[in-house]
């Protein structure tokens, strides 16, 4: 199991640990119908740094790790347990679609940071004028913080667009402020303090439009 997976089946401590800048894009078969999200992640400098240490990634000591060796890695990193959401969601008028399990993996080092790459394909195309869509990338128990820095993009169509909607992150941290403060201060400190659907919270949402759905 690799690190990350690791941490997941361990539980979520109440402030984020790790820091994942996001980026996706959503894949539109010859149809038009939306088959699948590609999603890039750069871990942050620490936990990059961990993940080569405790992967072997850097066989030769030169703080740089060798692209054979994140090639074998590639994949590691979303080898989740059986009906783990994967942090990204996809969803219609507010429910969400299922998606498949991680596929074509990719890794490389990039300043200073591991980027992985994997597709997540929709279990059944979606056609996309049959509601409002919407993308989120978030940890629910906010222990990963995701951030998106650039504007996802699309691909295999050329009418359709995501805007972004940015969340309220003052109203976000003044919620999970509050929700920590209901942990029992007289519990065990090392108690792992779980605050399940919080992350999204202070997630952006990404509304997809298409011309067919003005």
């Amino acid at each position: 199991m690799s690190a990350l997976a690791a941490v997941f089946a361990g539980g979520a401590a109440a402030h984020p640990h790790i820091f994942i800048d996001t980026a996706f894009e959503l894949l539109f078969d010859e149809d038009g119908a939306l088959e699948a999200v590609r999603i890039d992640w750069a871990y942050d400098e620490f936990y990059s740094l961990m993940l080569i240490e405790e992967n072997d990634l850097d066989a030769d000591g030169d703080s740089l790790p060798e692209q054979a060796a994140l090639d074998a890695y590639a994949g590691q990193d979303v080898d989740w347990a059986a009906g783990f959401p994967g942090d990204f969601t996809i969803a219609v008028d507010g429910v969400a679609v299922e998606l498949d399990g991680p596929v074509t993996h990719r890794a490389r080092y990039e300043a200073g940071r591991v980027v992985t790459s994997h597709i997540r394909p929709l279990t059944t195309p979606l056609d996309v004028s049959q509601g409002v869509v919407t993308a989120q990338a978030y940890d629910p128990t906010y222990f990963v913080a995701y951030e998106v820095p650039e504007a996802p993009g699309v691909a295999g169509r050329d009418d359709c667009q995501l805007d972004r909607e940015v969340a309220d992150r003052k109203a976000a941290q003044a919620e999970y402020g509050e929700k920590l403060a209901e942990v029992d201060a007289t519990s065990d400190p090392f108690e792992v303090v779980e605050l399940p659907d919080i992350g999204v919270l202070f997630a952006d949402r990404f509304v997809l439009t298409c011309a067919a759905s003005f």
